[in-house]
């Protein structure tokens, strides 16, 4: 019950600045749209050339969709962590302000995107090909890559940093503020299930059990499911990005900003007995 009071109280004070600064929903609801695009003009061609047996043409078309549908989302995560930043700090902040500074760090995100990407794929291939261990191998380089990049759109946001001054950015500032043996991850994402995502599973799972029945009322059922999902992971994606970067100014400088507390910060995620002081497990 600890966790998720923890829990539901960093996702009020990220809801806080979010209903406060409203802008900040463009970003990933732009970046959501344009993903959507990609995926259906990119990734969707190449996974039916590959099902339909042409893997030359079809694999490189769907790696080539995979990057650019990093380089978007990590395009809108850097535009909302400028805005938030500014916001923190006491001064409005547009969407363009965020569109603005994403635009100059361009060259940077694109090349941190293809690391992601090249990162994702190899990962990836390991789960699907490598039987067990691989699968086994897979899923740990997933935590330890997720641990490591956890503050990599704020410092690309702020700090202007190539990929690998990133990758090394990120993990230096992680690793000095929570210690090196973090197990934990940010738990705005599992309140935002419960409120959001889960009854809009339920409502989509209802949906296509009445349509045998009644097609119009399951197809209701599953269109609003739909909705809710996406509405949902609107606002897990905002609420992150702004949590996001109070811990990397946090990291930086143990400056509390938002509303946040030292409490929150420092446990805003959960950490092995014997470090940081023997502190006690805790996750947001």
């Amino acid at each position: 019950m600890s966790r998720l009071r923890r829990g539901w109280g960093l996702t009020r004070k990220s809801w806080g600045v979010l209903t406060d600064n409203r802008a900040l929903l463009r970003f990933p609801l732009q970046g959501g749209v344009a993903t959507i695009l990609m995926a259906v003009i990119v990734v969707g061609p190449g996974l039916y050339l590959i099902d339909d047996g042409k893997v030359a043409p079809g694999a490189p078309l769907v790696v080539l969709g995979l990057y650019l549908l990093a380089l978007i989302g990590t395009y809108y995560s850097v535009g909302l962590a400028a805005c938030a930043d500014m916001i923190f700090h006491g001064r409005d902040a547009r969407f363009s302000d965020g569109t603005a500074v994403a635009r100059s760090r361009f060259g940077k995100i694109a090349g941190w995107a293809l690391v992601a990407t090249v990162i994702a794929t190899i990962i990836g291939f390991l789960e699907d090909k490598g039987g067990i261990a691989g699968a086994i191998v897979g899923r740990v380089l997933q935590l330890g890559w997720s641990l490591i990049t956890f503050l990599a759109v704020p410092v690309i946001a702020m700090e202007g940093t190539g990929p690998f001054e990133t990758l090394k950015r990120s993990a230096s500032l992680f690793r000095q503020r929570w210690g090196e043996q973090i197990t934990g991850n940010v738990a705005i994402g599992g309140i935002v299930f419960l409120v959001a995502l889960l009854p809009a599973i339920v409502l989509i799972v209802a949906g296509v059990a009445l349509w045998a029945s009644s097609g119009v009322g399951g197809a209701a059922l599953v269109a609003l499911g739909v909705i809710v999902f996406a509405v949902g992971m609107l606002v897990q994606s905002a609420l992150s990005g702004i949590f996001g970067v109070a811990l990397y100014r946090y990291a930086l400088a143990g400056e509390t900003v938002g509303g946040f507390t030292t409490e929150d910060l420092e446990s805003a995620v959960r950490q092995k007995r014997g470090t940081r002081d023997d502190a006690r497990p805790a996750t947001i």
